[in-house]
C-alpha cells in the first residue's frame, strides 16, 4: 500500500513523503483482521507519530465461496461425465 505522510525534516521543516507499506497476506486470514504499521503516521513537533491500521474485508468472487477457512467450488456435471472417468 502507498501511503503519503507528513515528516519533520532534522532541519524542522515539514515536507511530505511517499512510502510504501508491504502487507504480506496468510492464508487463513479472517475479515476484520488488523495488520498494524507503528508510528507510520504523520510526524508532529513533540508528539509520537500516529499508527497506520489495515483491515482485512473479504471481497466476493463470482466462483468461490468462503467457508470458514475453506474456499468451496460448486460444480455441475452429468452422470454421464462422472461416470465416463471413474477409473475403478
Amino acid at each position: 500500500m502507498k501511503i503519503s505522510r507528513n515528516i519533520i525534516s532534522p532541519d524542522g521543516s515539514r515536507r511530505k513523503e511517499d512510502k510504501v507499506l508491504t502487507i504480506v497476506v496468510k492464508s487463513g486470514w479472517k475479515s476484520g483482521t488488523k495488520i498494524t504499521f507503528p508510528r507510520e503516521g504523520d510526524q508532529t513537533t513533540g508528539k509520537i507519530p500516529a499508527d497506520i491500521v489495515f483491515i482485512i474485508r473479504d471481497k466476493p468472487h463470482s466462483i468461490f465461496k468462503r467457508d470458514g477457512q475453506d474456499l468451496k467450488y460448486v460444480a455441475k456435471v452429468t452422470l454421464r461425465e462422472v461416470s465416463s472417468s471413474n477409473n475403478f
